[in-house]
């Protein structure tokens, strides 16, 4: 069985027990070892159930079932990711934390829904619910960034833990804090769990935070049979609280700890690993490898130099339609980016030219309008105190039941300190609503109904909610929406085939816990767009990274003062390494911000690339120029005027010359990177981004600046 796997691989496999940690460069084939541990586990005597492998993603945990079913047929054994595992186990003492068994879990459209109700009952409306969702999650996961932060929010906090525990419902974040609790607090459960997980399997290790590595700490006990596998390298998720401390640490955690590495790639060709190990090579916190393969040398990498954003669309475009007539498919071909609006642009391109194309991280089908209204029907049918459910379904389809009828109902439940729900079921108490009484005990009686259907068979229980709503009537005309009805029923059906107990509650708790990854469909032959941390665990034949900027790539936040541009070049370096075979990186010489063209400056990723492994696609042109040795600067003609923000060379008799890009000391503002040089009056300024200081525009003249 062992035949094909190279001896760090086999070590891997091998390694008795005790805690050890497998260092798994980019593909170097880390869910072959895993796959293959499990079964060398099982062929040893340790029962299945005492196995428990935990990964990220949906998506992950399927592929890593797969394959180990295709070597041992697993039984019990437990393959999920953190969050699955969490809400399995709080089904069964969720009692112990004060909740219902039955709670529902929260998405983030429920999470911001609450919160919009907050703010406007606490007359903050002017704050915006998605980013006060995200304030909430840091101070719930300790990542508060200043104590004022917390007492400024303190009060909707609380508010919003409150509703949550009366709509027996628990958010992403809850699902892991509950589990660290129950662990932690209730020694029998723990106990439990600990012969239930006695031989634990973590993947990618180094995307744990806070909260998980505690859950891993407690069910590792004494035994300490831990088996992680991570990559420094690949550390991306620092602004969702993930440490890279965690696996840098993991030999002073877990004492007697062994570290295996594996550096052999098997994904990609030569020129793409070069392009990856002189990047990655920058950064200090990390294990020191270099990734090495046996394939091909292949293509060299291509740096694709554009005019501005539209420019660059194009080449994307053009180099789309090249890989296709190469015989390419477009399935095979995929578009990085650092964040979401940068797909506009590329989206028009490829319509221009025909191209298919989908987006992951678009609107998902779980996501779809109709999808969420069948899907609260059935939750509110679990658990009658999901009060986002319930507001959902509230007046749809219609029925005659308007905002002044539901804003009653609601101070009704608040007046009882009960649920919504309950409120109906006081058929008496619904004489006070007057001529709606008859609409909201019709509304009652559904409710009753669906909530006495047996939720055994996932797929019989929603067609029942169809049946009894008329919701396919009212959609009326609407081909594609009810067809993804029909494809949600579908999918009811295949997980009862999957789980035969799961019933419609397992079914609900699959749908609330999947991620972008899973909504990737392998069988659309069309061309992938999605952000690098979209992609990390993915990888493609064809790979365009694009917006290589300094402020896009890496991010501005990250070059700012307290910035983590050491994670900004670990997600280029992700980038990079899902690309197999064809590797191109772009950037714009200008991009339009707030309405003006503005210049860029070429990312400091592409400077820490030697010449050789690069092949140089200059479409620029005149007037832009680039420079790669001079600091990858480019100037403009002056001719195109200072109101665009364009930049150009001036040559000074007196000293040396400066150019757009150029990294710079200063006696007092510090060490800094030149963004833009123009006339001024007689003299020239300089517009330096400071790694302390930030902005400034300085007279070349009196500056006295140092290039590095």
């Amino acid at each position: 069985m062992d035949d094909d796997l190279n001896p760090a691989q086999r070590d891997a496999v091998e390694h008795g027990e005790g805690p050890v940690l497998i260092v798994a460069g980019a593909g170097s084939g880390k869910t072959r070892v895993i796959t293959r541990r499990v079964a060398r586990l099982i062929e040893r005597g340790v029962p299945t159930w005492q196995i428990c492998a935990l990964t990220f993603t949906n998506k992950a945990a399927r592929e890593m079932r797969s394959r180990i079913e295709e070597l041992v047929f697993p039984r019990d054994l437990w393959i999920c990711t953190f969050h699955s595992f969490a809400a399995r186990v709080l089904r069964r003492w969720a009692d112990r934390l004060g909740y219902d068994r039955s709670f529902t879990i929260y998405d983030i459209e429920d999470r911001r829904s609450l919160i919009k109700t907050l703010l406007k009952e606490q007359g903050a409306e002017d704050l915006r619910p998605a980013a006060v969702e995200t304030i909430i999650s840091r101070i719930k996961n300790g990542m508060a960034d200043h104590p004022e932060e917390q007492d400024r929010f303190a009060k909707l906090i609380d508010a919003y833990e409150r509703r949550m525990r009366q709509a027996n419902a628990m958010d992403f974040d809850d699902l892991l804090i509950n589990l660290a609790l129950l662990l932690g607090d209730h020694e029998e459960v723990r106990g439990r769990l600990r012969l239930r997980a006695s031989w634990l399997l973590v993947d990618e290790y180094q995307d744990t935070n806070a909260i998980q590595y505690r859950i891993l700490r407690l069910l590792a006990g004494e035994d300490r049979n831990v088996c992680a596998t991570g990559d420094p390298d690949q550390s991306v998720y620092g602004w969702r609280g993930a440490t890279i401390r965690n696996i840098l640490d993991f030999e002073r955690d877990f004492e007697g700890a062994r570290v295996i590495t594996l550096d052999r790639n098997y994904r990609s060709t030569k020129s793409i690993l070069a392009v990856a190990n002189a990047v990655i090579r920058h950064n200090v916190s990390r294990y020191e490898k270099d990734l090495t393969t046996e394939n091909p040398t292949g293509a060299t990498v291509r740096e694709i130099r554009c005019r501005d954003d539209v420019d660059e669309a194009s080449a994307i475009a053009g180099t789309a339609v090249a890989w296709i007539e190469g015989r390419r498919r477009p399935k095979d071909i995929a578009v990085f980016y650092r964040t979401n609006w940068q797909s506009r642009s590329i989206e028009r391109a490829l319509r221009e030219r025909g191209l298919p194309y989908h987006i992951v991280g678009a609107v998902e089908f779980y996501k779809r309008k109709e999808v969420k209204d069948v899907l609260a029907y059935a939750r509110v049918a679990v658990n009658p105190t999901d009060v986002a459910a319930f507001r959902r379904i509230f007046n749809t389809p219609a029925r005659g039941l308007g905002q002044k009828t539901e804003e009653r109902v609601w101070a009704a439940a608040r007046q009882q300190n009960v649920s919504p729900r309950e409120v109906l079921r006081d058929r008496a108490g619904l004489a006070r609503f007057g001529r709606t009484r008859k609409k909201l005990e019709q509304f009652a009686e559904l409710l009753d109904a669906l909530e006495a259907e047996d939720g055994d068979v996932p797929r019989k229980f929603l067609d029942a909610v169809l049946e009894r709503t008329g919701y396919m009537d009212y959609l009326g005309t609407e081909a594609d929406r009810k067809a993804n009805v029909e494809e949600l029923v579908n999918a009811a059906a295949e997980y009862a085939v999957r789980e035969p107990e799961g019933a419609i509650g397992g079914f609900l708790e699959e749908n609330a816990l999947i991620s972008d990854q899973d909504t990737i469909d392998d069988r659309t032959d069309s061309v992938t767009l999605m952000t690098v941390h979209a992609a990390k665990g993915l990888e493609f034949p064809c790979v365009a990274v694009v917006g290589l900027e300094e402020e896009v790539f890496p991010h501005a936040l990250s070059v700012k003062e307290d910035g983590d541009v050491e994670e900004e070049r670990r997600l280029f370096y992700v980038a990079v390494t899902r690309a197999r075979e064809e590797l191109v990186l772009m950037h714009a010489a200008r991009r339009i911000r707030h309405g003006l063209y503005a210049p860029c400056v070429p990312s400091r990723f592409l400077d820490e690339i030697p010449d050789e492994q690069l092949e140089v696609d200059d479409r620029a042109g005149d007037p832009f120029v680039f420079d790669r040795g001079a600091g990858a600067g480019y100037e403009v003609d002056p001719s195109a005027g200072d109101d665009e923000g364009v930049a150009y060379d001036i040559e000074k008799d007196s000293g040396p010359t400066f150019r757009a890009g150029d990294r710079v000391r200063h006696g007092h503002f510090g060490i800094g990177r030149i963004l833009a040089v123009r006339k001024s009056g007689g003299g020239t300024r300089v517009t330096v981004d400071f790694n302390q200081s930030g902005r400034r525009e300085l007279s070349l003249e009196y500056a006295r600046l140092e290039r590095l």
